[in-house]
């Protein structure tokens, strides 16, 4: 069915909205004012989702996209806007959060922090890799919700040694004999280096080669294809580093980030903030808004590899980390003993389970918390913990406003008050947003 809708703005999500027949039509990849047929996709039964199948008429607000690939790439949602309407949708985006989700009628919202680059500001990448019957290798990114790969030769929001790191997988993946079924690649730059997980098995790079030769794999692993070619289905991925001409070898475990002249090693298959020219400001912020001074205790959940602990313990009197993943609490104790920081513990296990059973039964309370948890946001566990801990202070850090926005409803309602939210344009030129609330315990509450 194709029907004409005029987009009124952008949901949250990215989407555009429009009515017909007094039912919401959701729209991928238009602007406010802009007047298309849309081929309906999706009817449910309060709204409806469909793609372009005319711009009728385009908006004034609309931009000519950098990207070749954008619309069939599923990394990006804005480059038809400018980047100053992308960051006003945005800040609209976050303020309907908090008013329909969270109920707060008039959140205090301030103007997004933009990216200093708005383009080629990643310096993470997780390329996927393949090589097609009787095709030479494709590596990219996928596309707009499907697993299928959209081959491309260059990404506008990523580092450009990263785009080097992506020219040397194409040249890679058309020289290789090795037949490839889909391989995530995960690759990091780090000033004038690269660092990256890739399948060894796929490149025909003499260091790789060399090094694949020291290692035994087991037999069910190496099979011969009838072509005569190699099939190898590693179960994991192998660190390598790459220069900026392109060429691989092998590097550790652990990439180097810098942030505000401290080095942090992280898991080279974890998460660290991908924005190479905003995380300071991020950092800045988080740690103003929890207004140490040198007497308090703070606990610093899903805590990862110490980046927020790196620079709230000089002014704590004693900072907890907890943090899922092993790996990730290994590099945050040795990245703050090499700051010479010996006031920070950290603490491997889930968030609510170490909550309860470290703080909650020991009544082992601190001033202040510092929340950054996934898109999800905070399991009821946390949340409960929280509620019987009561520290003065809570600084929330998300990049998913609405998980965000239901949380501090609950934390609301148990007695802290929402004094602001800062956005962050971490993600240009997609949908995503990073977003900064500060909580605070009202008086007669504690």
């Amino acid at each position: 069915m194709i029907i004409p809708v005029v987009i009124n703005d952008i949901a949250l999500g990215g989407e555009g909205v429009g009515r017909y027949q007094n039912q919401a039509i959701f729209v991928p990849y238009t602007a406010p004012e802009d007047e298309v047929l849309v081929k309906v996709t999706e009817v449910k039964k309060r709204h409806a989702r469909g793609i372009i199948h005319e711009l009728v008429k385009p908006s004034p607000l609309r931009i000519a996209p950098r990207c070749s690939h954008f619309t069939r790439c599923g990394g990006c949602d804005y480059q038809h806007l400018s980047y100053p309407d992308q960051l006003a949708i945005k800040k609209t985006q976050v303020v309907e959060a908090f008013r329909r989700i969270g109920c707060f009628p008039s959140p205090t919202v301030g103007d997004v922090i933009p990216s200093p680059q708005p383009f080629n500001y990643r310096g993470k990448a997780d390329f996927w890799i393949g090589k097609r019957d009787g095709q030479d290798g494709v590596a990219g990114f996928l596309r707009s919700k499907s697993r299928d790969i959209v081959d491309i030769e260059r990404c506008e929001i990523i580092a450009e040694s990263l785009n080097l790191a992506l020219q040397e997988l194409h040249k890679q993946g058309r020289e290789s004999h090795v037949t490839v079924s889909r391989r995530q690649v995960t690759a990091w730059s780090w000033g004038r280096e690269i660092g990256a997980d890739v399948p060894t098995a796929v490149l025909n790079n003499p260091v790789l080669e060399e090094a694949l030769r020291s290692r035994s794999l087991p037999p069910d692993l190496s099979h011969s294809t009838a072509g005569g070619g190699a099939f190898i289905d590693l179960p994991d991925l192998w660190p390598v580093h790459a220069d900026t001409g392109g060429d691989l070898a092998f590097c550790g475990e652990n990439i180097p980030r810098i942030v505000k002249g401290r080095t942090f090693l992280v898991p080279a298959q974890g998460f660290f903030q991908a924005n190479l020219y905003l995380v300071e400001q991020l950092v800045d912020a988080v740690v103003a808004m929890c207004a140490l001074t040198g007497r308090e205790s703070v606990l610093d959940a899903y805590c990862g590899s110490g980046l927020f602990s790196m620079f709230l313990a000089p002014a704590s009197r004693q900072v907890f980390g907890i943090e899922l993943w092993g790996k990730a609490i290994t590099c945050a104790r040795e990245n703050l003993a090499q700051a010479g920081h010996d006031n920070a513990d950290f603490i491997i296990g889930d968030a609510g389970e170490v909550m309860q059973s470290q703080f909650v039964d020991r009544q082992h309370f601190f001033d202040v918390l510092v929340l950054d948890p996934p898109r999800t946001g905070c399991p009821g566990k946390v949340l409960s913990s929280i509620n019987r801990l009561r520290p003065k202070r809570i600084v929330y850090i998300s990049c998913n406003p609405a998980t965000q926005a239901r949380d501090c409803r609950f934390l609301a309602n148990h007695g802290y008050t929402l004094q602001s939210l800062q956005p962050f344009d971490m993600f240009a030129q997609t949908s995503h947003i990073e977003v900064v609330a500060l909580l605070v315990l009202s008086d007669g509450q504690m």
